[in-house]
C-alpha cells in the first residue's frame, strides 16, 4: 500500500482483495484524490448510509397507516369526499349569486334547493319511464323464449370439437369399465340431502328488512347533503384552516389550493359536457332505431359515464338486452350495437380529447392505477371519485417538496427533458429509439436541424463530458460513441446538405476527445445546411502527426470545437501551431464546455484566435462572415413597422 506508506500509516494493513474492484463513484473519487479506497467503515459513513433507509422505512409505515385509515374510516370519509366534490361544482353558482348581491346563506340555500329539485325531477322521470317499461316487459316473453330456443339449437348443432368430445367420452367409459367395481362392504352409504328453508317473515318484518336495506344509502345521502351545506357556508374559514395546516409558505399554499380547485372544477364541468353530448345522441339514436325507453337509456348512459371504465359497459347492457327481447330477428340488436360503438369511438377519440385536453394533468397509467386503488378502498364511490382525488394528490406533490414523488408518478408531463432522454437511450445502447426521439424533435422544430443541434445535440455531449470521469464505465462510453455515430449518420442521410458552392469549405475539427469530433460533425452539418460549405475532419488536432495530415493550404476558415470546461492551454498551443503552419487561416474557437470567466474579446486575443464562440448558434454567426458567406438566409429578419422612424 504505497499511498498508506507515503502518508506515514504504520498501522496493520488489511489483506488485499484479489477480486477486481467495482467501478463505483466513491472508489474513483478516492483514487483520483491520490489515496486508495479504504475498506474501513467509519461511524459517520455508516450513519449517513443508514439515514435514507430509515427514512424510507418510516415513509412506508406512514403510507400504510394512511391507507389503513382511509379503508377503516370510509364510513365517514366517503360522504365527506363526496361533499367536497359536489362543493367544487356548486361553488361557482354560489359565487355568481353573491356577485348579484345575494348574501351567502340565501345563495347556498337557493343552490342546494335547485340541485335537489333537479335530482327529484330526474328521479321522477326515470321512475315513470321504468314503470312504463316494466309494464311492457311481459309482452316480450314469447320473443325471448323463441330466441333462446333457437340459440340452444344452434349450440347443440355439431361443432368443430364434437369429434374430440366423443373420443374423450369413449376413452373415459373404457377406463371406468376396466376399473374394479367396488364391493358392497366398502361402498360408502348414500348421503341424505338436507335443504334449509328460510323462515317465513311477517309483513312487518319484511317492511323492516326493506327499510334497513335502504337506510344505508339514504343515511349516506343525508350526510353528504349536510356536509355540502356546511362546506359551502364555511368555505372561507375552511380555506384559512387548510392554509394554516399547509405550513409557512403562504404563496405556495395559495397556488396549490387554487390549482386544485381549478383543475377539479374544470374536469367535472368537462365530464358533464362529455356525458351530455353522449347521452343525447344515444337517446335520439335508440328512438330512431325503435328501442323502447330510449330517453331512459340515454339518461342512464349519461349518468353511468361518471363511473370510469365500467359505467359505459353497464349502460350499454340494458338497451342491448331490450333490443334482444323486442325484435324477433337480430337487426335491432346489431343496429343498437353499432350505435353504441360509434358513439364510444366519437366520444373517446374526438369529444374527450377536445374538451378534456390537459385539464387533469394525469397520465393514462396513473388514471387506471388510481381507479383500481380507490375502488378497492371505497368501492363504486371510490371509482367515481378516483380522478378528482388523484388530481389533489398530484397538486400536493407539485407544491410540497416532501411529496414531490407524487408528481413524478402521477403527472402527465415528461420528467426528463429531451437531451436527458436521448442521452439515456444512448447509454442503454438503444440507438434506434434515440434516432426516433431526435427526428420527432426535429419535426417539432419544423426541420430546423441546426436548432436541434444547439438545443439537444450539444447538451447531450455536455452530459457525456460531465459523466466521463465520474460515473461512466468503458462500456457506457462505447455505447455512447456507437450510438452518437449512428445518430449523426442518420441525420446526415435524412437531411442532406445542398450542393456545395465554388468557395472552399470550412474545416471543422474536434479538440481532443470523441465527443469533440461529434460536435465538429454537428457544426459542419449545420453550416452546410445554412449554405456555408463545411467539412468535418475526424482526425484529432492535438499532435504533430495529425496536423501534418490536415492540408489546410486552400482553406480559409478552421473551426475547432472543445467541450472540456477549461481548454485554454491546449487551445492556445493549437492556435500557435496552426498560425505558424498556415498564417492565412482564420481560426474560430468554439468553446462549448461552459461560460468563460473573462470577456470573449480578451480571451480570443490571448488564445491567438480570430473569433471565439460559446454556443453553436454563436459559432454559426462567427464562421459565416469570416468565410464570406451571408447569414441572411439562416435567420428570419425582424419586421420593420411603417412608423419606425417616428417611434425611434
Amino acid at each position: 500500500m504505497q499511498g498508506d506508506n507515503a502518508m506515514g500509516n504504520s498501522g496493520p494493513q488489511e489483506p488485499t482483495d484479489s477480486r477486481p474492484a467495482r467501478d463505483t463513484g466513491a472508489a474513483r473519487g478516492a483514487t483520483a484524490s491520490g489515496y486508495p479506497p479504504q475498506r474501513t467503515v467509519h461511524t459517520a459513513t455508516a450513519l449517513d448510509a443508514t439515514v435514507p433507509s430509515l427514512r424510507f422505512m418510516i415513509g412506508l409505515v406512514i403510507a400504510a397507516l394512511v391507507v389503513a385509515g382511509l379503508y377503516f374510516g370510509r364510513t365517514l370519509l366517503v360522504p365527506l369526499a363526496l361533499a367536497f366534490l359536489l362543493s367544487f361544482v356548486l361553488e361557482p353558482l354560489v359565487a355568481q349569486l353573491k356577485r348579484m348581491g345575494l348574501p351567502r346563506l340565501p345563495s347556498v340555500i337557493a343552490v342546494v334547493m335547485a340541485m335537489l329539485m333537479v335530482l327529484g325531477v330526474g328521479a321522477l322521470f326515470v321512475g315513470n319511464e321504468a314503470r312504463e317499461l316494466s309494464a311492457q316487459l311481459p309482452s316480450y316473453q314469447s320473443t325471448i323464449r323463441k330466441k333462446l330456443r333457437s340459440l340452444r339449437q344452434e349450440l347443440r348443432a355439431p361443432g368443430m370439437f364434437d369429434g374430440a368430445k366423443r373420443t374423450f367420452d369413449i376413452v373415459q367409459r373404457e377406463v371406468e369399465a376396466a376399473a374394479p367395481a367396488l364391493s358392497g362392504a366398502t361402498r360408502a352409504p348414500a348421503v341424505q340431502k338436507v335443504q334449509v328453508q328460510p323462515p317465513v317473515l311477517s309483513p312487518a318484518n319484511q317492511l323492516m328488512a326493506a327499510l334497513s336495506a335502504v337506510s344505508g344509502p339514504f343515511t349516506q345521502a343525508g350526510l353528504v347533503l349536510v356536509f355540502v351545506i356546511f362546506i359551502l357556508l364555511d368555505r372561507v374559514d375552511l380555506r384559512d384552516r387548510l392554509l394554516r395546516l399547509w405550513g409557512g409558505n403562504l404563496h405556495r399554499a395559495t397556488d396549490a389550493m387554487d390549482e386544485a380547485g381549478d383543475r377539479i372544477t374544470r374536469y367535472l364541468t368537462m365530464q358533464l359536457l362529455v356525458n351530455v353530448t353522449y347521452g343525447i345522441p344515444m337517446a335520439a339514436g335508440l328512438w330512431l332505431i325503435g328501442v323502447p325507453g330510449a330517453v331512459l337509456w340515454g339518461s342512464l348512459a349519461a349518468v353511468m359515464r361518471f363511473v370510469p371504465y365500467l359505467g359505459p359497459f353497464i349502460a350499454a347492457a340494458f338497451p342491448l338486452t331490450l333490443a334482444f327481447a323486442v325484435d324477433p330477428g337480430w337487426d335491432l340488436v346489431l343496429w343498437t350495437l353499432g350505435l353504441i360503438v360509434l358513439l364510444e369511438l366519437v366520444s373517446n377519440n374526438v369529444i374527450e380529447p377536445w374538451l378534456y385536453g390537459s385539464s387533469t394533468g394525469l397520465s393514462a397509467l396513473s388514471l387506471i392505477v388510481a381507479a383500481t386503488f380507490w375502488a378497492a378502498l371505497w368501492g363504486p364511490v371510490g371509482l367515481i371519485m378516483s380522478t378528482p382525488l388523484t388530481v389533489c394528490l398530484l397538486v400536493i406533490g407539485r407544491y410540497l417538496p416532501q411529496l414531490a414523488f407524487l408528481e413524478v408518478l402521477l403527472g402527465s408531463r415528461p420528467v426528463l427533458d429531451e437531451p436527458t432522454r436521448i442521452y439515456q437511450r444512448l447509454l442503454a445502447g438503444d440507438a434506434a429509439e434515440a434516432i426516433e426521439l431526435s427526428t420527432t424533435r426535429i419535426e417539432a422544430l419544423k426541420g430546423a436541424v441546426p436548432a436541434f443541434y444547439g438545443q439537444v445535440g450539444v447538451p447531450v455531449l455536455r452530459m457525456a463530458v460531465g459523466d466521463h470521469a465520474q460515473v461512466a464505465t468503458p462500456e457506457h462510453r462505447l455505447r455512447l460513441v456507437e450510438g452518437m455515430d449512428a445518430l449523426l449518420d442518420e441525420l446526415e442521410e435524412q437531411y442532406p446538405v445542398p450542393d456545395a458552392a465554388a468557395q472552399e469549405p470550412v474545416v471543422c475539427l474536434g479538440g481532443k476527445w470523441e465527443v469533440d469530433l461529434f460536435a465538429a460533425r454537428m457544426l459542419a452539418h449545420a453550416l452546410s445546411l445554412q449554405h456555408c460549405p463545411a467539412l468535418a475532419r475526424v482526425e484529432g488536432a492535438m499532435s504533430a502527426e495529425h496536423l501534418d495530415g490536415l492540408d489546410l493550404d486552400a482553406v480559409r476558415v478552421v473551426c475547432v470545437v472543445w467541450l472540456a470546461p477549461e481548454p485554454t492551454a491546449a487551445a492556445r498551443h493549437l492556435c500557435r501551431r496552426l498560425k505558424r503552419r498556415w498564417p492565412h487561416v482564420h481560426i474560430v474557437l468554439a468553446l462549448w464546455g461552459g461560460v468563460q470567466s473573462q470577456p470573449q474579446d480578451e480571451l480570443s486575443a490571448q488564445l491567438g484566435a480570430d473569433a471565439l464562440a460559446l454556443s453553436l448558434e454563436e459559432t454559426l454567426a462567427q464562421v459565416a462572415p469570416l468565410q464570406g458567406a451571408s447569414v441572411e438566409g439562416a435567420y428570419t429578419p425582424a419586421p420593420i413597422p411603417a412608423d419606425d422612424e417616428a417611434r425611434l
